[in-house]
Protein backbone atom coordinates (compact mmCIF):
# COMPACT_ATOMS: atom_id res chain seq x y z
CA UNK A 1 0.00 0.00 0.00
CA UNK A 2 2.89 2.58 0.61
CA UNK A 3 4.21 1.64 -2.72
CA UNK A 4 1.18 2.74 -4.38
CA UNK A 5 0.50 5.74 -2.55
CA UNK A 6 3.71 7.16 -3.36
CA UNK A 7 3.10 6.64 -7.15
CA UNK A 8 0.07 8.03 -7.05
CA UNK A 9 1.41 10.94 -4.59
CA UNK A 10 4.43 11.53 -7.81
CA UNK A 11 1.71 11.31 -10.22
CA UNK A 12 -1.05 13.63 -8.96
CA UNK A 13 1.91 16.04 -8.43
CA UNK A 14 2.94 15.62 -12.24
CA UNK A 15 -0.77 16.06 -12.99
CA UNK A 16 -1.10 19.73 -10.92
CA UNK A 17 2.33 20.68 -12.69
CA UNK A 18 0.77 20.58 -16.21
CA UNK A 19 -1.22 23.39 -17.44
CA UNK A 20 -4.90 21.75 -16.74
CA UNK A 21 -6.08 18.43 -15.84
CA UNK A 22 -6.26 16.87 -18.56
CA UNK A 23 -2.79 17.42 -19.94
CA UNK A 24 -0.48 14.76 -20.80
CA UNK A 25 2.27 14.31 -17.34
CA UNK A 26 5.17 16.01 -18.50
CA UNK A 27 8.40 14.64 -19.51
CA UNK A 28 10.62 16.58 -16.41
CA UNK A 29 9.33 15.67 -12.97
CA UNK A 30 11.91 16.87 -10.55
CA UNK A 31 10.79 16.21 -7.73
CA UNK A 32 13.88 16.28 -5.84
CA UNK A 33 14.29 20.21 -7.03
CA UNK A 34 17.80 19.32 -8.62
CA UNK A 35 17.06 21.92 -11.44
CA UNK A 36 16.28 25.28 -11.51
CA UNK A 37 13.52 25.99 -14.01
CA UNK A 38 15.65 27.25 -16.50
CA UNK A 39 17.21 23.62 -16.90
CA UNK A 40 13.72 21.82 -16.54
CA UNK A 41 12.26 23.78 -19.14
CA UNK A 42 15.42 23.74 -21.68
CA UNK A 43 15.42 19.75 -20.75
CA UNK A 44 11.38 19.45 -21.69
CA UNK A 45 12.10 20.83 -24.90
CA UNK A 46 14.94 18.31 -25.83
CA UNK A 47 12.98 15.52 -24.59
CA UNK A 48 9.82 16.50 -26.07
CA UNK A 49 12.09 16.59 -30.09
CA UNK A 50 12.95 13.10 -28.92
CA UNK A 51 9.52 11.85 -28.54
CA UNK A 52 8.14 13.79 -31.59
CA UNK A 53 10.92 12.16 -33.95
CA UNK A 54 10.63 8.61 -33.00
CA UNK A 55 6.96 8.38 -31.01
CA UNK A 56 7.92 7.40 -27.88
CA UNK A 57 7.73 9.59 -23.96
CA UNK A 58 10.77 9.43 -22.44
CA UNK A 59 10.58 10.83 -18.95
CA UNK A 60 12.84 11.90 -16.05
CA UNK A 61 11.98 11.69 -12.62
CA UNK A 62 13.98 12.36 -9.91
CA UNK A 63 13.02 11.57 -6.05
CA UNK A 64 14.12 12.27 -2.60
CA UNK A 65 13.61 9.22 -1.23
CA UNK A 66 11.28 5.82 -1.82
CA UNK A 67 11.71 4.35 1.40
CA UNK A 68 12.59 0.95 1.21
CA UNK A 69 10.99 0.18 -1.87
CA UNK A 70 13.53 -1.05 -5.39
CA UNK A 71 14.13 2.04 -7.23
CA UNK A 72 13.51 -1.19 -10.38
CA UNK A 73 10.08 -1.62 -8.97
CA UNK A 74 9.01 2.05 -8.46
CA UNK A 75 10.42 3.22 -11.62
CA UNK A 76 8.23 0.09 -13.96
CA UNK A 77 5.25 1.64 -11.61
CA UNK A 78 5.50 5.04 -13.20
CA UNK A 79 5.75 3.70 -16.60
CA UNK A 80 2.37 1.79 -16.06
CA UNK A 81 0.41 4.32 -13.93
CA UNK A 82 2.43 7.71 -15.90
CA UNK A 83 4.70 6.97 -18.47
CA UNK A 84 2.66 5.30 -20.46
CA UNK A 85 1.05 6.99 -23.68
CA UNK A 86 4.14 6.45 -25.70
CA UNK A 87 2.33 4.74 -29.61
CA UNK A 88 5.98 3.50 -30.03
CA UNK A 89 7.09 2.45 -26.27
CA UNK A 90 8.09 4.66 -22.94
CA UNK A 91 11.25 4.81 -20.86
CA UNK A 92 11.73 6.47 -17.76
CA UNK A 93 15.24 7.74 -16.11
CA UNK A 94 14.84 7.68 -12.18
CA UNK A 95 17.21 9.00 -9.30
CA UNK A 96 16.83 8.19 -6.00
CA UNK A 97 18.74 10.86 -4.28
CA UNK A 98 19.06 9.86 -0.28
CA UNK A 99 20.28 5.79 -1.62
CA UNK A 100 22.29 7.61 -4.50
CA UNK A 101 20.48 5.29 -6.88
CA UNK A 102 19.90 5.47 -11.28
CA UNK A 103 17.27 3.36 -12.58
CA UNK A 104 16.09 3.19 -16.61
CA UNK A 105 13.26 1.43 -17.65
CA UNK A 106 11.23 0.74 -20.09
CA UNK A 107 7.61 -1.00 -21.47
CA UNK A 108 7.64 -4.12 -23.44
CA UNK A 109 7.65 -2.42 -26.74
CA UNK A 110 11.01 -0.03 -25.71
CA UNK A 111 12.80 -3.73 -24.05
CA UNK A 112 13.54 -4.61 -27.86
CA UNK A 113 15.33 -1.29 -28.23
CA UNK A 114 17.06 -1.11 -25.43
CA UNK A 115 18.17 -4.78 -25.31
CA UNK A 116 19.12 -6.39 -22.03
CA UNK A 117 22.30 -4.57 -19.61
CA UNK A 118 24.49 -3.64 -22.45
CA UNK A 119 21.56 -1.89 -23.98
CA UNK A 120 20.85 0.40 -20.39
CA UNK A 121 25.02 0.53 -19.79
CA UNK A 122 25.46 1.96 -23.67
CA UNK A 123 23.15 5.08 -21.48
CA UNK A 124 24.38 4.57 -18.42
CA UNK A 125 28.39 4.69 -18.76
CA UNK A 126 27.95 8.05 -20.30
CA UNK A 127 25.57 9.56 -17.92
CA UNK A 128 26.80 8.35 -14.27
CA UNK A 129 29.59 10.46 -14.63
CA UNK A 130 27.48 13.69 -15.08
CA UNK A 131 25.56 12.00 -11.22
CA UNK A 132 28.88 11.55 -9.44
CA UNK A 133 29.61 15.34 -9.97
CA UNK A 134 26.58 16.46 -9.26
CA UNK A 135 25.88 17.75 -13.07
CA UNK A 136 22.39 16.75 -12.40
CA UNK A 137 21.03 18.60 -16.12
CA UNK A 138 24.35 17.11 -18.04
CA UNK A 139 23.05 13.70 -17.18
CA UNK A 140 19.62 14.04 -18.24
CA UNK A 141 20.68 15.30 -21.30
CA UNK A 142 23.51 12.93 -22.39
CA UNK A 143 20.72 9.72 -21.60
CA UNK A 144 18.13 11.46 -23.94
CA UNK A 145 21.14 11.85 -26.43
CA UNK A 146 22.02 8.53 -25.92
CA UNK A 147 18.66 7.20 -25.58
CA UNK A 148 18.06 8.64 -28.84
CA UNK A 149 20.81 6.75 -30.63
CA UNK A 150 19.00 3.89 -29.35
CA UNK A 151 15.80 4.62 -31.06
CA UNK A 152 17.68 6.21 -34.53
CA UNK A 153 19.82 2.46 -34.91
CA UNK A 154 16.62 0.60 -34.48
CA UNK A 155 14.31 2.49 -36.99
CA UNK A 156 17.64 2.20 -39.23
CA UNK A 157 18.24 -1.86 -38.67
CA UNK A 158 15.32 -2.91 -37.60
CA UNK A 159 16.43 -4.78 -34.14
CA UNK A 160 17.87 -2.92 -30.94
CA UNK A 161 21.87 -2.10 -30.47
CA UNK A 162 24.13 -4.64 -28.95
CA UNK A 163 27.94 -4.52 -28.68
CA UNK A 164 30.20 -6.13 -31.11
CA UNK A 165 31.15 -9.52 -30.21
CA UNK A 166 34.47 -10.07 -28.59
CA UNK A 167 36.82 -12.14 -29.66
CA UNK A 168 37.30 -15.06 -26.82
CA UNK A 169 40.03 -15.27 -24.51
CA UNK A 170 41.10 -18.51 -25.86
CA UNK A 171 41.51 -17.73 -29.57
CA UNK A 172 43.83 -14.87 -28.62
CA UNK A 173 46.00 -17.30 -26.38
CA UNK A 174 45.97 -19.35 -29.49
CA UNK A 175 47.31 -16.60 -31.96
CA UNK A 176 49.91 -15.57 -29.52
CA UNK A 177 51.50 -19.00 -29.06
CA UNK A 178 51.06 -19.67 -32.80
CA UNK A 179 53.12 -16.20 -33.49
CA UNK A 180 56.20 -16.83 -30.58
CA UNK A 181 56.20 -20.55 -32.45
CA UNK A 182 56.53 -19.35 -35.46
CA UNK A 183 59.14 -16.47 -34.66
CA UNK A 184 61.22 -19.14 -32.65
CA UNK A 185 61.10 -21.59 -35.91
CA UNK A 186 61.83 -18.72 -38.11
CA UNK A 187 65.09 -17.63 -36.06
CA UNK A 188 66.61 -20.96 -35.64
CA UNK A 189 66.36 -21.07 -39.64
CA UNK A 190 68.04 -17.75 -39.75
CA UNK A 191 70.59 -18.84 -37.80
CA UNK A 192 71.43 -22.05 -38.66
CA UNK A 193 71.82 -20.45 -42.06
CA UNK A 194 74.79 -18.52 -40.99
CA UNK A 195 78.33 -20.25 -41.59
CA UNK A 196 79.89 -17.74 -39.19
CA UNK A 197 77.67 -18.23 -35.66
CA UNK A 198 77.70 -21.43 -33.41
CA UNK A 199 75.40 -21.26 -30.07
CA UNK A 200 77.78 -22.20 -27.18
CA UNK A 201 76.82 -24.71 -23.98
CA UNK A 202 79.02 -22.39 -21.74
CA UNK A 203 79.21 -18.42 -21.31
CA UNK A 204 82.71 -18.65 -21.00
CA UNK A 205 83.19 -19.69 -24.62
CA UNK A 206 81.90 -16.35 -25.46
CA UNK A 207 85.18 -14.57 -23.25
CA UNK A 208 88.70 -13.64 -25.18
CA UNK A 209 90.99 -14.80 -22.41
CA UNK A 210 93.75 -12.70 -23.37
CA UNK A 211 91.86 -9.38 -22.97
CA UNK A 212 89.90 -9.30 -19.63
CA UNK A 213 91.73 -9.99 -16.27
CA UNK A 214 89.48 -9.88 -13.33
CA UNK A 215 91.19 -9.00 -10.18
CA UNK A 216 88.38 -7.90 -7.68
CA UNK A 217 84.83 -8.17 -6.91
CA UNK A 218 82.31 -6.66 -4.27
CA UNK A 219 78.75 -6.01 -3.57
CA UNK A 220 77.79 -3.44 -2.07
CA UNK A 221 74.14 -2.78 -0.19
CA UNK A 222 72.93 0.47 -0.33
CA UNK A 223 69.15 0.40 0.53
CA UNK A 224 65.94 -0.52 -0.61
CA UNK A 225 62.52 1.51 -0.58
CA UNK A 226 59.01 -0.78 -0.77
CA UNK A 227 55.52 1.27 -1.79
CA UNK A 228 52.52 -0.25 -1.50
CA UNK A 229 49.16 0.73 -3.43
CA UNK A 230 46.03 -0.78 -2.91
CA UNK A 231 44.29 -2.40 -5.51
CA UNK A 232 41.03 -1.67 -6.20
CA UNK A 233 38.20 -4.65 -5.72
CA UNK A 234 35.32 -5.59 -7.46
CA UNK A 235 33.06 -3.26 -5.41
CA UNK A 236 34.69 -0.20 -6.00
CA UNK A 237 33.66 0.05 -9.74
CA UNK A 238 29.52 -0.26 -8.69
CA UNK A 239 29.05 2.85 -9.50
CA UNK A 240 30.90 3.16 -13.20
CA UNK A 241 27.44 3.22 -14.40
CA UNK A 242 27.41 -0.37 -14.82
CA UNK A 243 23.96 -2.50 -14.26
CA UNK A 244 23.84 -3.80 -10.44
CA UNK A 245 20.50 -4.54 -10.11
CA UNK A 246 17.16 -5.22 -12.23
CA UNK A 247 13.33 -5.54 -12.12
CA UNK A 248 13.38 -6.79 -15.68
CA UNK A 249 10.26 -8.71 -16.28
CA UNK A 250 7.85 -10.06 -18.95
CA UNK A 251 6.31 -6.64 -19.21
CA UNK A 252 8.92 -3.86 -17.97
CA UNK A 253 13.25 -4.12 -19.49
CA UNK A 254 16.12 -1.96 -18.55
CA UNK A 255 18.33 -1.99 -15.41
CA UNK A 256 20.18 0.40 -12.87
CA UNK A 257 22.62 0.70 -10.32
CA UNK A 258 24.52 3.44 -7.81
CA UNK A 259 26.39 6.59 -8.71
Amino acid sequence: MKKLFLIFTLVAAMLLSAATALAAIPSVMDDAKLLTPAQRSKLEQTLNQYEQQYGVRMGVVTVTSIGDQKPGDFANALIDKGYNDGPKGNMVLLQVVDKRKWYVATDKKLKAVVVGDEGVEYMSKAFVPYLKDNNYMGAYETYAKKAGELLAYYQENGKGWEPPMEIPWYAVLAALVCGVMGYKVYRSMLIDSMSNLRAQVEADAYLNQESFNLLTTEDIYMYSNTTVTKRASSSDDDDSGSVTESSSDDDHGGGGGGY
